[in-house]
């Protein structure tokens, strides 16, 4: 069996939805979707899981389906296939996801922090083709983060390297962060902290356009600042630059200790393009050492929506690969 010839099928296991599709090469073929049991039993949820599987291999035809990979938020055993942690799923301690998926299925499961899954998605067909060494950033509710070194995921020692988010960046009066610290990148560029920023600047009357927008009745989110900033209100400008001021700073440290050859940035906050990107990089360049500032790309994510899933894909097609070549 070639796996060029092969389907793969790849979640994106949410906090509302669960989606699914069968790829191949990085092309989503067919999509499924259901509602997350986020509050119900495991096996409730993974019961829906299989539900999903069954409908895409009704789609694959004569197409074999090597695997199926899963990205989860949370912390997560890849290579036992359990999920330890989850905050999409807060009934599940220390489930053993892909044994029991296979179980149902009678395929083989490979399941990763979702961020990872991104990351891989990106690497092989989006923004981050071509590269080695890299580290991809998701910034929306939260701040996550994946590193790849060598082509390879790096997981760490205990299976959770890559939580850029939750380092400290403001040193006195930080906020507190969910994960219980204060001052964590996540309180500062994560949605809540663009919301309060934006407040702050409503307050001292520097955002008319913003002020007008709300008045007419519509809610207070990162895509309406992003719309003000397009019409050229200052206050919301200059929220992104703060953003992208943090984001850069503290991704100097990242560039000067790994080294990576670009930065793949997605969610929300990558659309508001240039107003946190141009912050972003001039951060970067005034903070990290000259060498690997100059050597480093910062760019926004391709696969938008579909990386998880495209990334999950990936992930069960490289998994299975990897376990062929090992045997």
């Amino acid at each position: 069996m070639t796996f060029d010839n092969t389907y793969s099928i790849g979640f994106d296991v949410g906090g509302t939805s669960l989606k699914a599709a069968l790829v191949h090469q990085g092309k989503i073929l067919h999509t499924v979707s259901a509602s997350t049991p986020a509050h119900a039993e495991p096996d409730v949820g993974i019961a829906t899981m299989a539900q999903l599987i069954e409908e895409l291999k009704s789609q694959a035809g004569d197409h074999a389906i090597v695997g199926v990979g899963m990205g989860v938020a949370g912390l997560i055993d890849g290579p036992r296939g359990y999920v330890i942690t989850s905050p999409n799923l807060p009934r599940w301690q220390s489930v053993p996801l892909a044994e029991k998926l296979t179980a149902l299925t009678g395929l083989p499961v490979f399941i990763d922090n979702d961020v990872r899954a991104m990351a891989m998605g990106e690497q092989a067909y989006g923004a981050g083709q071509g590269t080695q060494n890299m580290l991809c950033l998701t910034v929306g509710t939260g701040v996550g983060s994946a590193i790849i070194i060598k082509g390879e995921i790096y997981r760490g020692s205990t299976l959770t390297a890559g939580e850029l988010g939750h380092m400290m960046v403001v040193h006195q009066g930080g906020r507190q962060c969910g994960c219980g610290n204060r001052g964590c990148l996540e309180t500062v560029a994560g949605t809540e902290g663009i919301l309060t920023l934006a407040q702050q600047y409503l307050k001292r009357g520097l955002s008319p356009v913003l002020s007008r927008l709300l008045s007419q009745g519509q809610e207070l989110t990162p895509r309406l600042i992003y719309e003000a900033a397009i019409a050229n209100d200052a206050g919301a400008i200059a929220v992104f630059t703060e953003v992208g001021q943090w984001l850069g700073q503290t991704l100097a440290g990242v560039v000067n200790l790994l080294n990576p050859e670009r930065i793949v940035i997605g969610g929300g906050i990558a659309q508001a393009g240039d107003f946190i990107f141009e912050p972003l990089r001039t951060a970067i360049r005034l903070h990290a050492f000259e060498r690997p500032a100059q050597g480093v790309e910062v760019v926004p994510a391709a696969l938008g929506a579909e990386a998880g899933m495209i990334g999950s894909a990936e992930l069960a097609k490289t998994s299975q690969s990897n376990e062929k070549v090992k045997a």
